[in-house]
């Protein structure tokens, strides 16, 4: 991600609202880690919030601050203070929701913080964003595995397919879900494929349900990750 020009990274489990704590992987400086955990900025979050209802990523400055009267504060403004005074300039946010292998939904997100002028950041976003949303994604999934090996029993576990579950998606579907894993819209699929439109949506219906998953980029993270498709 430094390659990309991101300072840092964050991932947070966001499935435990009510966690004061909840589980996190960072490489944000230690005095805004002390700060974002001593003032619970968590609970006030409002890219923590949009996270847990979406599946798109999304930009800081998609959500505007608001607006408020008074002597006292509210978290939220305090949270974007904070984030002036360490001059994190923009953000982009990946939500990851999910079932592990014993149907258990879990959501997470991962925040890449950039520090470099906003311009640079909507023109990267602008040209890398997909390729950013499968990168975070494919990692959610080797973080997960990594956590799952050192606290069995206690997490998700995901793992390279075996034979069985690299026969779990048919020929037609590989098929279709590769070519989406290389950049083509639907309507390319169903060209390519000589197939109609309705069809190439009717596989990845099927793929989404086969795989436990709610996207597109998901299906394709996973399906590598699984050994099911090489692009």
């Amino acid at each position: 991600m430094e390659d990309y020009g991101f300072l840092s990274f964050n991932f947070l489990d966001i499935g435990q609202p009510n966690a004061d704590v909840p589980f996190y992987l960072t490489t944000v400086s230690k005095d805004f880690e002390a700060a974002y955990r001593d003032n619970s900025f968590v609970a006030v979050d409002p890219y923590v919030s949009r996270a847990r209802r979406t599946n798109t990523p999304f930009t800081w400055s998609g959500l505007v601050a608001p607006e408020y009267s008074g002597k006292r504060k509210p978290g939220v403004i305090r949270l974007y203070e904070a984030v002036r005074d360490f001059r994190y300039n923009e953000g982009y946010i990946v939500p990851f929701h999910f079932h592990d292998p014993l149907g258990r939904a879990c959501s997470a997100l991962i925040l890449l913080i950039w520090a470099d002028t906003v311009q640079k950041f909507r023109f990267l976003i602008s040209e890398r964003r997909y390729e950013l949303h499968l990168i975070c994604i494919y990692w959610a999934q080797r973080v997960i595995d990594v956590v799952a090996r050192e606290h069995r029993g206690k997490g998700p576990q995901f793992h390279p397919a075996d034979k069985s579950e690299r026969s779990l998606l048919s020929d037609r579907e590989r098929d279709v879900l590769t070519w989406a894993g290389r950049g083509k819209t639907v309507a390319d699929t169903a060209d390519i494929l000589g197939i109609s439109e309705n069809t190439v949506e009717g596989y990845f219906k099927t793929i989404y349900s086969k795989l436990n998953v709610l996207n597109k980029t998901h299906a394709v993270a996973k399906a590598i990750y699984g050994d099911l498709i090489d692009i």
